[in-house]
């Protein structure tokens, strides 16, 4: 007889839960980024810059947070901390460096959202584009996580 399903124990659900909730926020708020931003870069228009700005600071930053800490609850809980299993690789890999990307795509919109038209520009298209590659990288996180390669 095969095995249908894993059962996980109880205390696992909050913080897999927390990572995913995380994760969700986090990736939703790259795309928001990266089509908000996205049109500023066709268009010039501020309002569109600062609806990147805002998707960054108020949601994908904090679902950074989130994500990261709750992964490494669940770590704990599991006692993963040292596997090098290599989803969980290719979720330090791309977690703890990006996070920096992230850090200055955000400042970048932000400055972009606040200067003249012509510096914004500019701006803006290097924080797009960071986005752009965060998001990219994200998502394979996410393929990672999912289907779990040995």
């Amino acid at each position: 007889m095969s095995l249908l399903a894993a059962i996980r124990p109880d205390a696992w659900n909050l913080p897999l839960f927390l990572h995913i909730l995380g994760a969700m926020t986090l990736v939703g708020g790259l795309a928001l980024a990266a089509t908000a931003l996205g049109g500023a870069w066709r268009s010039g228009e501020a309002t569109a810059a600062r609806l990147g700005y805002r998707a960054l600071l108020l949601a994908a930053l904090p679902g950074w947070v989130v994500m990261r800490g709750s992964a490494q609850w669940l770590l704990d809980e599991q006692g993963l901390e040292d596997s090098e299993v290599a989803w969980i690789e290719i979720g330090f890999v791309t977690s703890e460096p990006l996070l920096l990307v992230l850090v200055g795509a955000t400042v970048l919109a932000g400055l972009a959202a606040r200067r003249e038209p012509d510096r914004a520009r500019s701006l803006g298209r290097v924080a797009t584009v960071l986005v752009g590659l965060l998001l990219a990288a994200y998502v394979v996180t996410v393929w990672a996580m999912t289907t779990k390669p040995v």
